[in-house]
């Protein structure tokens, strides 16, 4: 189904010291006639309808709603839920391609009310039970920041996080979307509930941008091939650890550290049969024992487990005593490390409210971007730190965006 290749930054420094290095994980699927079927979808959209989406953003909302039910294949099922005020179900796992059994849905929806998402969430997790052999995506799309039922916004997000932290317990991989000016709603804060929930942040500046993009995330949903995976890293040198990781294709998602139990389980979001999957850990090496020899040295077992198979690669690590080939660079996985440290710049920048350390977050992206060689990347952040130094604030647009982009650059 997959082959596994492993590959480090650089070399291993001999010294007294631990090192610290990344481990690139790339999951490729093999050739097509070997590739498995991809897996049904069950997708379920809940659909902000509160009195801020009138108008065009409704339609809209709307009109993509059809275009996402008319392209799911036969074997799909499609679910549709609004919330305001309240919740109310609209479809449910309607079979994909039939599209007219959701125009009198489609039709009755109004924008009236507040912004229930802790009924969109609720919702979600009902409306996408466990099934095996499946793909559950869900979408949660709104135009504002959550409140309570009186309208006031919610003093604070812990119980919205730890339910699409349970979406992705559950199997469900969630994906967020703001629609509109980011100004009205809080793009970090989607962004998080999307990263608790193993899915992506999706930004539609305007009404018109969201189709395009639910189409394209239906795209990927259709493509992926292993819905529950995860990858056992069994040291093979006494205090090796993992102290970070993250999926970087195709879109950047960071993932929480593996416990530092033996083996180190790592939990992977979906798999998609039509493009390589990487993945990279920081990995702190202890120096060499006294006496060890210098060379090709074994350091981590890496096992991905799946159902109904296990593949297995022992990544292995060169020890010099040599300065210089220690700072040889492996350049495709250091650029992959810089694009790993622009996300974490963006997605610092899209929950930082202090304007000091959004001045330093800009400078770090337009320095770091400019070292990855995309020049648009780094001529934004300029861009958005000469407003901050002028205005004393970035733009919620200006930010979400760079989140957005930062996010597809594996990519590329």
């Amino acid at each position: 189904m997959f082959e596994m290749d492993l590959a480090w930054d650089r070399n291993r420094r001999s010294g007294p010291q631990a090192t610290t290095h990344i481990l690139r994980v790339r999951l490729r699927p093999l050739a097509r006639n070997a590739a498995p079927t991809a897996l049904p979808l069950r997708l379920a959209i809940a659909l902000d309808t509160s009195g801020s989406m009138a108008g065009a953003k409704l339609e809209s909302a709307k009109a993509a709603c059809r275009a996402v039910l008319a392209l799911l294949r036969p074997e799909d099922r499609f679910s549709l839920a609004a919330f305001g005020d309240a919740l109310q179900t609209l479809l449910h796992a309607v079979p994909g391609g039939e599209a007219d059994a959701g125009e009198a849905a489609f039709t009755a929806l109004q924008a009236l009310g507040v912004t229930r998402t802790d009924l969109a969430l609720d919702w979600l997790a009902r409306a996408l039970p466990a099934e095996p052999n499946t793909m559950r995506v869900a979408l949660l799309i709104t135009d504002g920041h959550p409140t309570n039922a009186q309208g006031h916004l919610l003093p604070h997000a812990v119980p919205l996080l730890a339910q699409a932290t349970d979406l992705g317990d559950r199997g469900i991989t969630l994906h967020t979307v703001g629609l509109g000016n980011a100004a009205d709603f809080h793009a970090g804060f989607l962004a998080e509930l999307s990263d608790r929930g193993r899915g992506a942040f999706l930004y539609a500046d305007t009404p018109q941008a969201l189709e395009p993009q639910l189409r394209a995330r239906l795209n990927r949903a259709q493509s992926i091939v292993v819905a529950d995976s995860e990858l056992q890293l069994s040291a093979l040198v006494p205090g090796v650890q993992i102290t970070a990781a993250c999926r970087l294709r195709p879109e950047f998602l960071p993932l929480p550290p593996p416990a530092q139990a033996e083996p180190m389980e790592l939990a992977l979001p979906a798999l998609a049969g039509d493009a390589p999957t990487d993945l990279l850990l920081s990995v702190t090496v202890p120096p060499p024992a006294f006496g060890e020899s210098l060379g090709l040295r074994d350091i981590l077992e890496v096992r991905l487990r799946m159902e109904d198979t296990d593949i297995c690669g022992i990544a292995s690590i060169t020890s010099t005593a040599s300065y210089r080939e220690a700072q040889h660079l492996t350049e495709d996985v250091d650029q992959d490390r810089l694009f790993w440290e622009l996300n974490t710049y963006s997605t610092a920048l899209a929950r930082t409210t202090d304007t000091h350390r959004t001045s330093a977050l800009l400078s770090d992206i337009a320095y770091t971007a400019r070292r990855t060689g995309r020049s648009d990347l780094a001529q934004q952040a300029a861009q958005e730190l000469d407003t901050l130094q002028r205005t004393g604030v970035v733009s919620p647009h200006g930010s979400a965006s760079l989140l957005t982009s930062t996010r597809e650059l594996g990519g590329h």
